[in-house]
């Protein structure tokens, strides 16, 4: 298909990406990389539901949407490959990487940073929203993007460590392993995600010898999508978690899974280490 048959026009993104465009559909430049974004969606319903039942800060009902958002823009971005619609997948990114920090910084029932922290966040959302347009570099974006996710993983581990010791036996035993897995999430993601890059050529040869549907399987942004998806959703838990732990007053939680989904609910009995 020549590129002036696009549904969505000739891509004007600064990125396309490994998948081959507009080969499952002709409405959708990129299928896989585009429906693998329903994770963010599921994944976001599932937490706000969870955080009412629990009646949780709302805060995390706004992280949850948050995280939806960047699935709505990233749908849009790999359905047309249009460069305002890339701004509204990578945009976001910084937005809900914000929201992560905020999380993971106020832990405590009484504020800690006041309203000096959203003002910095804020401000520095507006920055790198402004600057990005301007410089109109991807790897500005993903240094930018890189500052707040490594912000978020040193202070996660500092937190951590200060949990008090009532809720050793098991609150922090489990609120370590949703840590460890929520990072081996996004540290595959990001794995597969280099190698979508880097060996792009191949795979594209591999999937032109297998053909669909197992030629899906090589569709590895897709699987950036899932892994970071689900690694986020793990993060927010956590931060839920802790901002229970760390209000003394709070009834004890502990969590329930159904398949690879996890969910706190108050403790009923007494709490095992497990």
């Amino acid at each position: 298909m020549l590129e002036e048959d696009y549904y969505w026009g000739a891509p004007t993104s600064t990125i396309d990406w490994c998948e081959e465009n507009y080969v499952v559909s002709r409405y959708i430049a990129e299928f896989f990389n585009t429906t693998t974004n329903l994770g963010f969606l599921l994944l976001g319903i599932f937490g706000i539901y969870n955080t009412i039942a629990n009646k949780f800060s709302k805060s995390f009902v706004i992280a949850h949407l948050a995280v939806m958002f960047v699935g709505i823009g990233s749908w849009l971005f790999h359905m047309t490959l249009q460069y305002e619609m890339q701004l509204l997948d990578e945009l976001p990114m910084i937005y809900a990487a914000s929201v992560m920090v905020y999380e993971i910084f106020e832990i405590h029932p009484q504020k800690r940073y006041g309203i000096k922290l959203p003002i910095f966040l804020v401000a520095y959302s507006a920055f790198v929203t402004y600057s990005y347009i301007i410089i109109n570099n991807p790897l500005y974006h993903q240094v930018c993007y890189g500052l707040l996710v490594f912000t978020v993983v040193f202070r996660s581990v500092y937190v951590g460590r200060k949990i008090p010791s009532a809720y050793s036996a098991y609150e922090k035993v489990w609120m370590t392993r949703l840590l460890w897995i929520a990072a081996s999430c996004f540290g595959g993601a990001f794995a597969v995600w280099n190698v979508d890059n880097a060996f792009c050529a191949s795979l594209r040869g591999w999937r032109a010898i297998v053909g669909l549907p197992l030629a899906a399987i090589s569709e590895l942004h897709g699987w950036w999508h899932i892994g970071t998806g689900l690694g986020v959703y793990y993060f927010v838990v956590y931060c839920e978690w802790v901002h229970q732990v760390m209000n003394g007053k709070a009834p004890r939680y502990e969590i329930k899974w159904i398949g690879p989904l996890c969910y706190l609910r108050p403790a009923q009995g007494q709490l095992k280490k497990q």
